[in-house]
């Protein structure tokens, strides 16, 4: 596959999961009026545990299966061999669940642990099922289930809550979810269950010894923060911190997207040794996976404050700050998303398992240092620096592997032309105070048309946009 046909596979891969990114807004605006800021904080917890459980008990399977079926032998029975590590990972999370049934319940504020045993049985599953229609290089398909799952979350959580089921409803609807993405997802994949052997068992562990850290470390970037968050402040606190961050990741969908399209064929030109192909895909990749970060931060610092007062409620304005932070992070998240897939790609996962040690060290330090003390800000510093550090390690070590000719001039070019949105966006926010709803939404539709504008004037950037929107530029 070309790089234009890769860009253009990303760019309705994005389409699909910005869909599903407007689904889970519209629900979390939804959610936030129907339900009070504490009483939403107890699904919050609730989804972080399941998310724990979940990260630890993939073991890098995901990962490994894309690596390993793109070398084309034995394809089923490497599924299989996650089918079977994944059931058994369940069925240590229940009995876990039920044992520690008083703390976890104390802790969420809810006495749930058959519904934490359903949620990480079939999230894992899920998961492994969309990872392995990435593996078959049919990401769109995959990308299209991620949206059903969505809709059904949402939908189902929705109407529960309209009965009056409150945060349990919303525990049901993520169930719902992950259930239909297993039941609809299982008869689009090629592969099947077959009977392994031990080879099979190696084959995977080879690379998921080191990619089974990427949970847990993910879990430590994404949910930490909220978790300790949990323990020294309040379920008010995790409710107002988690409309930040689910908000901010609608940042990383164009890097979601093109990372989903070119990780399986990254894999396939290392084993078959065509490094110059990913030399070439990477200097387009980095400048569309920054082509909303970069602005969508500047923006967040400007209107932050009236996003989560006008959209949300009032009340969730004091995540403000934290929330121009976390943005920043989507930058750095951005960038990693890709360095991960290059490396595990030519088979260096190892370098991504060092780098995240130390960032993981870092962010379990800091987070627990700044969170007594600087409460919603310390927490969201905490993790970008973290993050930081840990992509910088792993973009060094890129460069010592491949021969790569970073943008250095158009990555410039994006960020003189986000804040020269940024400066235009103040401009006429203070001009139109106090905004409302439709006002909000206009500033911000003026401020995309203004960064749109000043970031076409690159010529390397309309390059790769032509390459990877399937419509042509004016």
């Amino acid at each position: 596959m070309t790089g234009g046909e890769a860009g253009r596979e990303s760019i309705l891969l994005f389409g699909i999961q910005m869909t599903a990114r407007i689904v889970g807004f519209l629900g979390l605006v939804y959610f936030t009026k129907e339900i009070p800021q504490s009483e939403l904080g107890v699904y919050f917890l609730f989804f972080l545990v399941i998310q724990i459980s979940s990260m630890l008990g993939n073991m890098g399977l995901g990962q490994a299966l894309v690596r390993r079926v793109g070398e084309g032998e034995r394809q089923s029975e490497l599924f299989t061999v996650t089918v079977v590590v994944i059931t058994a990972v369940t069925l240590a999370a229940t009995a876990a669940f039920y044992g520690l049934r008083g703390p976890l319940a104390g802790y969420i504020g809810a006495d749930v642990p058959e519904l934490l045993a359903l949620g990480t049985g079939a999230w894992l599953l899920a998961d492994l099922l969309i990872m392995t229609l990435q593996a078959e290089d049919r990401v769109l398909t995959g990308g299209l289930l991620q949206l059903l799952q969505d809709v059904i979350r949402v939908g189902v959580g929705a109407v529960l809550i309209a009965v009056g089921h409150g945060p349990v409803g919303l525990m049901y609807g993520v169930i719902a979810g992950f259930v239909v993405t297993v039941v609809v997802g299982f008869p689009l994949s090629d592969l099947s269950i077959a009977v392994p052997e031990w080879a099979d068992f190696l084959r995977v562990f080879s690379i998921s010894r080191y990619t089974m850290f990427f949970g847990p470390t993910n879990f430590i970037y994404f949910w930490l923060d909220t978790l300790l968050i949990g323990v020294f402040l309040t379920r008010g606190d995790v409710t107002a911190y988690e409309v930040a961050w689910q908000t901010t990741r609608v940042l990383v969908i164009a890097t979601g997207a093109i990372n989903t399209t070119i990780f399986p064929k990254i894999s396939r030109w290392a084993s078959r040794g065509e490094y110059g192909e990913i030399e070439r895909v990477i200097p387009g990749a980095l400048i569309f996976g920054l082509l909303f970060p970069l602005p969508g931060t500047v923006g967040i610092v400007v209107l932050g404050k009236e996003i989560l007062s006008i959209i949300y409620q009032p009340a969730y304005a004091v995540a403000a700050v934290p929330m121009a932070v976390l943005a920043g992070y989507m930058i750095v998240e951005s960038t990693q998303r890709m360095s991960n897939s290059v490396l595990t790609g030519i088979d260096r996962a190892d370098v991504p398992f060092r780098s995240r040690l130390l960032g993981v060290g870092l962010a379990v330090t800091l987070n627990l240092t700044l969170i007594p003390h600087y409460g919603l800000v310390g927490a969201a510093v905490a993790t970008l620096v973290a993050k930081f550090v840990d992509t910088a390690y792993q973009w060094v070590s890129i460069t010592r592997i491949l021969d790569i000719d970073y943008p250095t001039r158009s990555l410039t070019w994006q960020v003189g032309s986000a804040v020269g949105m940024g400066v235009a966006v103040a401009g006429i926010t203070a001009s139109l105070k106090p905004l409302s709803t439709v006002t909000l939404l206009a500033t911000i539709l003026v401020g995309a048309g203004i960064y749109g504008w000043l970031v076409l004037f690159d010529p390397e950037i309309r390059q790769v946009i032509d390459q990877f929107v399937p419509v042509s530029l004016p």
